[in-house]
């Protein structure tokens, strides 16, 4: 969704696009508590990846005698994952995002691409693994016993 809607700022004809079209209202399934959830989980995971990572860079540090990184270093980098979290909650339901790194058209549906092919393999698995709920355990495979081949 955050991609196309990038690509829709670059260029406002491509929302008359069938292909985008179609995409944007297969993403209406999702609720915003669910996605408000997610990005809340990504954002717990982030600032824990940035503490453990804080306190490896000092626990390597003092092994090697060098000098120790301040607080501060690991507060403006929380800072700054709060920031980019903020910035996802205000784009949240509107049709406007931006990237952190720019990126050119070709790019985007390049990227929009391979995710939508991602999303269609992925629900593919979840009905193949439902419907394979549906089938009885004890059903297997028994070889024919010699005697039924000449039938």
């Amino acid at each position: 969704m955050k991609l196309r809607h990038a690509l829709f700022g670059l260029d406002p004809k491509h929302k008359k696009k069938s292909k985008f079209k179609e995409e944007e209202d297969d993403a209406s399934d999702l609720d915003e508590e669910w996605i408000a959830e997610h990005e809340e989980n990504l954002k717990a995971k982030e600032i824990e990846k940035a503490e453990k990572k804080f306190a490896k860079d000092n626990e390597k540090a003092a092994e090697e005698g060098g000098k120790l990184q301040d607080e501060s270093a690991l507060k403006s980098k929380i800072k700054a994952i709060e920031a980019d979290f903020k910035q996802l909650e205000k784009e949240r339901g509107k049709e406007k995002a931006t990237l952190k790194n720019p990126k050119s058209e070709e790019k985007l549906i390049e990227m929009i691409d391979k995710l939508t092919e991602k999303i269609k393999t992925f629900k593919l698995q979840m009905t193949d693994r439902d419907e394979g709920k549906e089938v009885a355990l004890s059903t297997r495979f028994v070889p024919c016993p010699s005697s039924c081949v000449n039938l």
